[in-house]
This record gives C-alpha cells, structure tokens and sequence, in this order.
C-alpha cells in the first residue's frame, strides 16, 4: 500500500526504487531465482505505478519542470557555440586582413577576385 507514502510527494520516489533494488541481492536461495525475480520485478513495477497514479499532477508538473530544465540547457549551450563562433569569425576576419596588408592590400578593380591563386601576385603599380 502506498497512500502512507503520499505525504511525502515525489521525495520518497528514490527511496522506494532503492528499497527494491537492495531486495533483489536478498533473494531467498530455496526458491527457483528467476520466480524471485519475477516476483519481485512485478511488484516494483506495480508500487511505482500506484504512486506515480497517486499523484498525476505532480508526476505531469515534474515532466514540464524537466522539458523546461532540457529546453533552457539546450538554449545555454547553443548560446555559448554562438560565442564561440562569433569569436573564430572575428579572428578569420583579422587573419584575413593580415595577410592582405601583406600582400599588398586588396585587389583595387572590381573584376578580380577575393581569392589569389596559386601563383604569386604582381603587385600594380
């Protein structure tokens, strides 16, 4: 019977799970293992579903708490690889600059391109 434990929410949820596996190092050696087994598997299975049914609202509250935790992790760290390539493309950027400066500076005409070839550049003058 679990409405005694009711009282206590969902805090007692962990205890109960850990009740039962604790039970399982104490099967009794006279009987067949998997029977024990079997037996105690439906009975953990049937307690956490009556207090999960006992309490639907809080069950269905703690699933959105969780979604809402899932959402705002997920938010955090798409945010911080934003960041992160906010500040490579910064650093592209000025080691593009760099080595124009060093070529020279960019192409003046509009036909040319932003990329230089294999081959080595003539400076115009």
């Amino acid at each position: 019977d679990m409405e005694p434990f009711f009282q206590l929410k969902l805090k007692l949820l962990p205890v109960v799970a850990n009740w039962f596996r604790s039970a399982r190092s104490c099967l009794f050696p006279d009987r067949p293992r998997s029977t024990q087994r079997q037996s105690l598997q439906n009975r953990e299975l049937s307690a956490l579903y009556k207090f999960i049914r006992g309490m639907p609202s809080l069950t269905v509250i703690s699933y959105w708490q969780q979604f809402v935790m899932n959402a705002q992790a997920e938010r955090r760290r798409i945010d911080d690889e934003r960041r992160r390539l906010e500040d490579e493309r910064r650093r592209l950027y000025y080691d593009e600059e760099a080595a124009w400066e060093r070529l020279g500076g960019r192409p003046r005409s509009e036909g040319s391109s932003n990329v230089v070839s294999g081959s080595k550049r003539r400076r115009q003058e």
